[in-house]
């Protein structure tokens, strides 16, 4: 299944109304208009939810977010946090001011209670947006009085073998843990051909959902999973993220 989004929804609007349903060739319709409901490409039901309130980001004032960090790392750290519930433990970072975020889609199913745990310790509900159909990612959105702050991309394809790169997330439960490594190369993962990046970066429970990030602190992917094994094997330092494109290719109208 594939996702298109018509119409979005103003990032401004306060108890606005958004759908939500699936065409007859299977693609989900995002929309703050209610399509007709007598028509026969419409298949199943049409959702309905309604916007939280957002902070206004109509001016490049109000779409920067000022934090202090005395490095690149240091601010990329920031925007991310710890996601906790009943089940799970993951990672989530920031990708606009209005508190809209990404992690990966393993780390919020099986739980409706998920917390977001800034590094301040603060914590605010998590709403799920959307789940993708084709990749571990997730949107969510943390309901945080204040505006967000959020990191840039670059795409996977460009990274060279031996390029360092930093994994950061709630590694083991320690919020915020940083880990550095080098970047392999792009896998193909089967039995579907979707690219993973391979990486060397240590990681542990509550990494999943963390970005990996070059030196720069821009966004090459999403941390994944890892091998623990391998044909009875014991293996370490083999770790694998979702790429930054595939985060674009699903969430490209939420980012800032």
């Amino acid at each position: 299944m594939t996702i298109s989004i018509s119409l979005l929804i103003s990032r401004d609007a306060v108890g606005k109304k958004f759908y939500k349903w699936v065409d007859e060739k299977g693609v989900v319709h995002f929309s703050d208009r209610k399509p007709d409901e007598a028509e026969e490409s419409i298949k199943g039901p049409i959702e309905e939810k309604e916007e939280k309130e957002r902070r206004p980001v109509n001016s490049e004032k109000n779409s920067k977010v000022k934090i202090r960090a005395r490095s690149t790392i240091e601010y990329t750290s920031n925007c991310t946090f710890t996601i906790k519930s009943s089940k799970q433990l993951g990672t989530g970072f920031f990708i606009s001011p209005n508190g809209y975020a990404v992690t990966c889609k393993h780390v919020i199913e099986g739980s409706l209670d998920h917390i977001a745990q800034l590094n301040d310790q603060s914590e605010f509900p998590v709403e799920v947006i959307y789940s993708s159909h084709k990749y571990d990612l997730a949107l969510i959105l943390v309901i945080t009085p204040a505006k967000t702050p959020h990191l840039s991309f670059r795409d996977a394809g460009t990274l060279i073998p031996g390029e360092r790169l930093y994994a950061i997330g709630a590694s083991a439960g320690l919020q915020a843990t940083i880990t550095d490594g080098i970047f392999t190369a792009l896998r193909k993962r089967d039995p579907t051909g979707e690219k993973v990046i391979q990486f060397s970066a240590p990681i542990n429970q509550g990494n999943s959902g963390g970005p990996l990030i070059d030196e720069k602190g821009r966004v090459v992917g999403v941390v994944s999973w890892k091998y623990v094994e391998r044909k009875g094997i014991p293996v370490a330092g083999v770790g694998f993220a979702i790429p930054a494109g595939y985060v674009m290719e699903e969430y490209s109208s939420f980012i800032e």
